[in-house]
């Protein structure tokens, strides 16, 4: 099941993974203002020329980046949401970055 697209900055949140599934991010949907704790991160979706990116990685776990997509549950109901981004927006805010950040 998927919400409807929206806008995110997403971040890392301190967990550390082994692996996949992992709970290691929040997302700030800037639609709504809420933060979604515990978020998984899939960036299949979006256009390669981003995906390729070097720093892209970096600049997502940082909260740097406001990302178009959907947050989405898949697999077993104890797998953490998943935030699938489709498209890059723009470089975030310094606010919506800490807003993103706070636990």
């Amino acid at each position: 099941m998927a919400l409807a697209d929206s806008s995110y900055v997403y971040c890392s949140n301190g967990i550390v993974c082994m692996m996949a599934p992992c709970p290691s991010g929040n997302a700030l949907d800037l639609t709504t203002g809420k933060i979604i704790k515990g978020v998984s991160l899939n960036t299949t979706e979006l256009p390669p020329l981003d995906r390729s990116a070097p720093d892209l990685s970096d600049k997502l776990h940082a909260g740097k980046l406001v990302v178009r997509g959907s947050i989405q549950h898949r697999g077993e109901a104890t797998d953490p949401p998943m935030l699938v981004a489709t498209d890059i927006e723009r470089a975030s805010r310094k606010t919506e970055r800490k807003r993103c950040a706070a636990r």
